[in-house]
């Protein structure tokens, strides 16, 4: 069981993070569900948004490999 600190913040243990797949930074919604309060998380909104942008002026995977390495003949 979680204790809740003097600023209001709980600390997820460590099996439930691994098994949620949250990482620092994720962005976890606490949701009312049957009467219960839920820990929501999403992990591949995460994945989503590191990658965000990475592929800038690159159309495909391929584009973006000859962007950064140079055309392969």
């Amino acid at each position: 069981m979680s204790k809740v600190t003097a600023k209001f913040q709980i600390t997820i243990p460590n099996n439930i993070r691994k098994e949620l797949g949250v990482i620092p930074g994720s962005e976890v919604d606490i949701v009312k569900y049957r009467g219960k309060y839920v820990l929501v998380v999403n992990p591949l909104d995460d994945l989503k948004n590191k990658w965000k942008g990475k592929f800038k002026g690159s159309a495909t995977t391929m584009g973006y490999m000859d962007d950064i390495r140079g055309e392969v003949n």
